[in-house]
């Protein structure tokens, strides 16, 4: 998955040489968490940072990949006297096909959907527990092998206002792939997070 994730980026690299393409950026807070068998998990709040583009299809139509960095993950509470705290940050390439429609002079509405890809660069496992803590690599190796897997994919929905170039959208991320791979035979935990986000068009 690394290599598709390399050659989504390589996509997107070229597709942005077009005459025909606009540049956009954008900035969010959200609040992540996990899904599936995910029971005690709750979420935290989280932020992401990306750039894209957007190549027009039709007159309504538009495809917008993006190149973002997303937190995500989840908090457990074992009691009053500790808690454990699962974070990572993705590296994500979501591919949305987006239909746009014109509310006024003044203001657009774009309708967004489709897939992501997202490598984990790092993830931490914090905690503690009667008086004892610790800070672990979410993808560090033992004898059982490695905790977390890095590859995730899933669909991204959402939702943008368009005021002249500026954009504030909300997006909710579904990830299909469990996270979790150390006890992934008693369940799988997937990522799921929602954001609220603004943006500037160039």
């Amino acid at each position: 998955m690394k290599r598709v994730l390399f050659l989504l980026v390589v996509a997107f690299v070229a597709m942005s040489a077009s005459a025909q393409i606009t540049w956009n950026t954008k900035g969010g807070i959200g609040l992540a968490h996990c899904w599936g068998d995910a029971e005690g998990l709750s979420g935290h709040f989280v932020g992401k940072i990306g750039a894209g583009i957007e190549k027009p299809l039709t007159s309504n139509w538009s495809l917008m990949p993006s190149l973002e960095v997303a937190w995500k993950g989840a908090e457990e509470k074992f009691s009053d006297k500790g808690f454990e705290y699962k974070s990572t940050l993705d590296l994500q390439v979501p591919v949305v096909a987006a239909y746009r429609v014109n509310i006024n002079d003044d203001w657009n509405c774009a309708l967004k959907a489709g897939p992501y890809l997202a490598y984990a660069i790092s993830g931490k496992i914090k905690g503690g527990y009667e008086g004892e803590s610790f800070d672990e690599d979410f993808f560090s190796s033992n004898d059982e092998g490695p905790s977390g897997r890095r590859f995730d994919a899933g669909l991204d929905f959402g939702v943008d206002f368009e005021y002249h170039r500026f954009v504030f959208g909300v997006e909710y991320e579904l990830g299909f792939i469990s996270i979790q791979k150390k006890f992934e035979d008693i369940g799988s935990i997937r990522n799921a997070a929602f954001y609220a986000t603004v943006g500037f068009k160039f």
